[in-house]
């Protein structure tokens, strides 16, 4: 059994090493959003069997287990009893190669990565990121992100969903005192007719942008950071100051 992950963009006209077109040709079970099964459809045999890759997956490991013991007798043109399945830029980059490896710890994997979309935007912007901390907000809870603008990263990139927008990981940062960064955003980055990379103030986020999208956050000037929260600063036991521990223990 074999899983074959390979990394894509959103390149209409996506470049693949003839290695990577002959495992194509030889598959029939493929896998992948919607967007992916658009941008290689033409690429795929004639009679392949598409899995839409949706929530819950639950759902669509159970179709990956059976197309495993379904192709199991006989070679799967090559591949035996395997898949071939599409994901955004490097899979292993907060990617579902990294799921894929939870779940089915048993089954050889190879993965054909390509840039993710921090690294493009990055390029775009001819910004070293050798020092960027990357972080992922999509899917996940804010504190990746809310980590790095304690610590007072220089440069962090995020990648975002369609509910931790750019709008609102602006607004966010603007509530809890963050303005010291600009946001570069980069949508539907390797796509030559829909790519757009804009960089704004905070302040000057616009509500709505393009999917999918990521950002990098570049730090202006420095933030000071204190040493602890004044004991004022709390709801105190009958207003007793004396009442708290102290700071240095805090």
């Amino acid at each position: 059994m074999k899983l074959i992950v390979i990394g894509i963009t959103d390149n209409r006209e996506q470049y693949f090493t003839p290695e990577v077109l002959e495992l194509i040709s030889k598959g029939h079970t493929f896998s992948g959003g919607k967007r992916h099964h658009e941008l290689v459809r033409h690429l795929l045999p004639e009679d392949h069997e598409w899995i839409d890759v949706t929530v819950p997956l639950s759902t669509v490991f159970e179709k990956y287990r059976r197309a495993f013991s379904s192709n199991e007798s006989s070679p799967l043109r090559g591949i035996r009893g395997g898949a071939i399945i599409f994901a955004s830029g490097d899979p292993l980059f907060y990617g579902y190669a990294t799921t894929l490896r939870r779940e089915f710890p048993e089954v050889e994997m190879e993965v054909y990565p390509t840039f993710n979309s921090l690294q493009i935007l990055a390029h775009r912007l001819l910004l070293p990121y050798q020092d960027m901390r990357c972080v992922s907000v999509t899917g996940r809870p804010w504190k990746g992100l809310d980590d790095a603008l304690v610590r007072g990263e220089r440069l962090i990139g995020a990648l975002t969903d369609k509910y931790k927008t750019p709008y609102l990981i602006a607004q966010r940062m603007l509530e809890y005192g963050y303005d010291n960064y600009t946001m570069s955003i980069g949508q539907c980055l390797g796509n030559p007719d829909e790519e757009r990379v804009d960089t704004y103030t905070l302040q000057d986020v616009p509500e709505k942008v393009g999917q999918p999208n990521c950002i990098i956050l570049n730090q202006l000037h420095s933030r000071p950071r204190h040493f602890g929260i004044p004991e004022s600063q709390f709801h105190l036991l009958d207003g007793r100051v004396n009442m708290i521990t102290k700071a240095p223990i805090r």
